[in-house]
């Protein structure tokens, strides 16, 4: 009875070891891939601005044609607009984008404030 008080801790012990690892495993596993996670952001951020791109043109070309129509002056408020749209897409590309970096670099600087006091 002795001897198996004595080997009992020793198993258990290789018990939780190996549940450990295993628990690592099924960590690892799980974890995302940092170049995957990094292209998939790319890829979101890339759809998303083509998506405000084409939505800005849609909406300007809508109003256009209808405008056009209930007006009956055919293409001119359809160019009109369509430039307009154009102009707003690029606009709303360009606010995104230097929003995103902007507000790296500005956590970057505030990060580096920090570390220097």
């Amino acid at each position: 009875m002795a001897m198996n008080e004595r080997e009992r801790p020793t198993d258990l012990s290789r018990l939780q070891q190996r549940i450990d690892q295993a628990r690592e495993r099924g960590e690892a596993a799980d974890r995302p891939d940092p170049a995957k996670r990094a292209t998939s952001q790319g890829y979101g951020m890339a759809i998303r601005l083509a998506m405000e791109m084409v939505a800005a043109l849609a909406v300007s070309v809508g109003l256009g044609l209808w405008l056009d129509d209930m007006l009956g002056v055919a293409p001119l408020f359809l160019i009109i607009l369509l430039v307009m749209g154009m102009a707003a897409g690029v606009l709303n590309v360009y606010r995104t984008v230097s929003g995103f970096t902007h507000g790296q670099l500005l956590d970057k600087r505030a990060k580096d404030k920090t570390d220097d006091t």
